[in-house]
């Protein structure tokens, strides 16, 4: 056996290691919903500005260069939505991009249709997605979830002579 293996072998270690280490270990960002603001609606599409809030949790600057996302309320798809802006996100910070988001009628008709099951419990939602970034391989993924306590809507009115 000669040298060649060898030096191959060691030479593809190499190469691997390198390639291992070009997009380096980040941290997940952070991401919540600020806000939510109906741009368009129609009787089966209805169009949401979304504003996240990206918390950048990594020692170094997150250069966000768009991404998508799906939101999922009581564990039912509801809407996705993507965007192409533009943002850098500093390490240790956190700033808030745009992202429209599509709902249709029958992601509102599956909503209602869980809701008596959940009467008085919080709705349950889930948002997840990918933002593109730059200074490495792939994008960066975000999962955040959370319940949103529903206003009680007590039919029964007012006791007689209460």
């Amino acid at each position: 056996m000669g040298w060649r293996p060898l030096v191959t072998g060691m030479v593809m270690l190499a190469v691997l290691a390198g390639c291992a280490g070009l997009g380096g270990h980040r941290e997940s960002p952070h991401v919540n919903i600020s806000a939510i603001r109906v741009i368009e609606a129609t009787p089966l599409e209805q169009v949401y500005a979304i504003t996240l809030r990206v918390q950048n949790r990594a020692g170094r600057e997150l250069a966000i260069r768009g991404g998508s996302f799906d939101l999922s309320l009581n564990g039912r798809d509801f809407g996705s939505g993507v965007t192409d802006q533009q943002v850098t996100v500093p390490a240790y910070s956190d700033a808030k991009i745009e992202v429209r988001m599509v709902s249709t009628l029958f992601s509102w008709v599956r909503l209602f249709q869980g809701l008596p099951a959940r009467e008085g419990k919080p709705l349950e939602y889930e948002i997840s997605g990918r933002f593109s970034v730059d200074g490495g391989i792939g994008s960066q993924t975000f999962r955040d979830a959370g319940e949103i306590e529903l206003p009680r809507n007590d039919l029964t009115g007012p006791t007689p002579g209460g």
